[in-house]
């Protein structure tokens, strides 16, 4: 496998900052697995083909994917390499094929390749994901083995104790995703608990109740989290100005300052949407079952802290950010998942015109292409690659910005359009400088 002079016209492997640039690892492997090595030459000539319009590249990669799951198959029986973080690595790389590569937006191609990660690194043990090779890799797959966990509805072992604690051993603090992604570990087996009580023949009102306080608190702790965001990290609400009419449900955006902000602010977002929907069904079971008890709730407050339009609604106006051309295929990965509970929710709820916005806004992105067209062409040395980032430093947002705390942007506006916002990538820690400390959650 090519090392550190890499040609990569897409930037997401390039530009992905701390702590989602797990696959910058990959400079510094040696003596590669065969399964590592197909699956990144798989990703990079499929990016290199689609950026390029070259189908002869991207039909190469698809053979060279079928390489890869081989390889990682066999691997998989083999104890000596199953246990190696280029295994690990390999399934990831696939995952993001998948992703990049799938029919439609909303393929569910990749679920199997986190839930194949999430369950390599279980048997691994949360010993071996403390040093940073390992420990990297760890923190990238986590928010994909909610989002498989979420769809399963099954709980997921990273909610564990031990999970939470032992891979941080040696690590100096967590990230400000960290503080946010150990909340959302709960969510799946909340999911779980609910679909065991409604299936459930006997009496069931205490246990929901329980179940329901259980989500208002985990809501408050991520809102908690959400509020401890400092300024800079906080999204702007910007006008909404298409090129032409593409039936876009909103006046307003919101725009980040960065791909980091986007990322974290989505999964807090895709969360409580999910924990809303949940909270949702809670009330409806108790309505079937107990009507007396849920007329007694305050329904209202619960409709202001657990509200599932006004997450679905902050995910589509993340999308027009991710899907800039500047942000390649990284904005279609960190959107994937979120604008897919989001389109469920509006399906659900029979707003077709939202949904139908969605479904056709993604399908013009894919036909369009996730690339970087001014993307370098040369993957920089390590220590050089280092030294240009570290100049990437902390940008204050400018004095109008905004948070989320409003209605959905149905009817805000801004002097600000997309269209004059640039993106600034960043490398660097965000717990360092994003986070206020006096209102952390955990």
């Amino acid at each position: 496998m090519p090392q550190r002079e890499a040609s990569c016209q897409d930037a997401f492997i390039i530009r992905c900052g701390h702590p989602m640039n797990w696959a910058e690892i990959i400079q510094d492997v040696s003596d590669q697995d065969r399964s590592l090595e197909e699956a990144f030459s798989a990703l990079s000539i499929s990016r290199v083909g689609q950026g390029n319009k070259d189908v002869r590249l991207v039909h190469e990669s698809t053979k060279l994917y079928g390489k890869a799951l081989k390889e990682l198959q066999d691997a998989l029986f083999t104890p000596k390499r199953m246990y190696s973080n280029h295994v690990l690595m390999a399934c990831m790389f696939l995952g993001l094929y998948d992703i990049l590569e799938g029919p439609a937006f909303n393929s569910r191609g990749w679920i199997a390749h986190a839930r194949g990660a999430a369950r390599l690194i279980q048997l691994r043990g949360p010993e071996r994901h403390q040093e940073w090779d390992a420990h990297h890799p760890f923190l990238a797959s986590r928010i994909p083995t909610i989002y498989a966990s979420m769809l399963q509805r099954k709980a997921t072992y990273l909610a564990t104790e031990e999970w939470l604690t032992i891979p941080w051993a040696t690590q100096a603090h967590r990230t400000y995703v960290d503080r946010l992604v150990d909340l959302a570990t709960m969510i799946p087996g909340i999911l779980e608990t609910f679909d065991l009580l409604r299936n459930s023949e006997a009496a069931i009102q205490d246990d929901l109740l329980r179940l329901l306080g259980k989500c208002k608190d985990l809501q408050i702790r991520m809102d908690r989290w959400k509020d401890g965001t400092k300024k800079s990290a906080i999204p702007r609400t910007i006008k909404h100005e298409p090129a032409d009419d593409d039936g876009y449900p909103f006046e307003t955006d919101f725009w980040f300052e960065n791909h980091l902000f986007v990322h974290a602010r989505l999964a807090y977002y895709t969360s409580s949407l999910v924990l809303s929907e949940v909270v949702e069904d809670i009330l409806r079971v108790l309505k079937l079952r107990a009507p007396k008890l849920a007329d007694s709730l305050d329904l209202a407050k619960l409709k202001d802290l657990l509200n599932s339009d006004r997450y679905a609604a902050y995910i589509c106006q993340s999308v027009s950010y991710c899907l800039q051309p500047d942000m390649g295929a990284w904005g279609a990965i960190i959107i994937n998942f979120p604008a897919d509970r989001a389109l469920a929710y509006y399906q659900r709820v029979g707003e077709t015109a939202t949904a139908d916005w969605l479904m056709t806004t993604f399908q013009n992105a894919k036909t369009r292409g996730f690339y970087v067209e001014s993307a370098p062409n040369q993957l920089p040395a390590g220590p050089r690659f280092k030294e240009t980032a570290s100049r990437l430093v902390k940008r204050e947002s400018s004095s109008d910005s905004s948070t989320d705390h409003s209605d959905t942007g149905r009817s805000r506006s801004s002097s600000q359009s997309c269209t004059s916002t640039a993106t600034t990538f960043v490398y660097e820690n965000p717990s360092k400088y994003y986070y206020d400390a006096s209102n952390d959650p955990g």
